[in-house]
């Protein structure tokens, strides 16, 4: 595609900006792109132009990533080179953290079930179970979150005071048997 070519104050030659009009209609069919800019649009497709200039903006970034990456092999062909990385083990102090596990569709539905775990640094060292909550009452499971916490506070000798992170299941991958979302298992 030629592009039409401004000068600058200090005498550098720059390209026109891209069109934003163009670079959204390239993420369009063509039919659609017709359709919206053509006879029944707002008559801006050329046949001659719009083929070659939807191509253009569609490919942009891969033509810009692969023209970097070729002037920088040109210009220090021994930087460009893969080098061997070292990889460094940096000892983070393994600190006890609770994920809760909530099975619920949305997070405005009612609960399903509720399971936790205990990870120190990055190995997990206890697990409870899910346990289903249908039926219970909002105290009742703020009671049973607060008895999770208190049995992993136990198992780790280290006051565990909440959750540091929650995990959304949906309630069809829960995996107590029976369950109402598995009737027939």
């Amino acid at each position: 595609m030629a592009r039409k070519l401004t000068r600058t104050i200090e005498g550098v030659v720059m390209s026109r900006p891209s069109q934003e009009k163009c670079r959204l209609c390239s993420k369009l069919s063509v039919t659609e792109a017709k359709l919206k800019h053509g006879v029944e649009g707002d008559r801006c497709w050329d046949d001659e132009r719009c083929h070659n200039r939807r191509s253009y903006y569609r490919h942009r970034g891969v033509r810009n990533y692969n023209r970097k990456q070729h002037r920088r092999q040109s210009i220090a062909p021994e930087l460009s080179q893969p080098t061997q990385t070292a990889i460094l083990e940096i000892p983070a102090p393994a600190a006890p953290a609770a994920i809760a596990h909530f099975y619920r569709e949305t997070k405005d539905s009612p609960l399903h079930a509720i399971g936790a775990e205990l990870w120190m640094g990055n190995h997990r060292v206890a697990k409870i179970e899910p346990v289903h909550c249908l039926g219970l009452a909002e105290a009742q499971v703020r009671m049973l979150l607060m008895r999770i916490l208190e049995g992993f506070s136990s198992h780790s000798r280290v006051k565990i005071e909440r959750f540091r992170s929650t995990v959304e299941l949906h309630p069809t991958n829960c995996p107590i048997r029976p369950c109402p979302m598995h009737p027939n298992s």
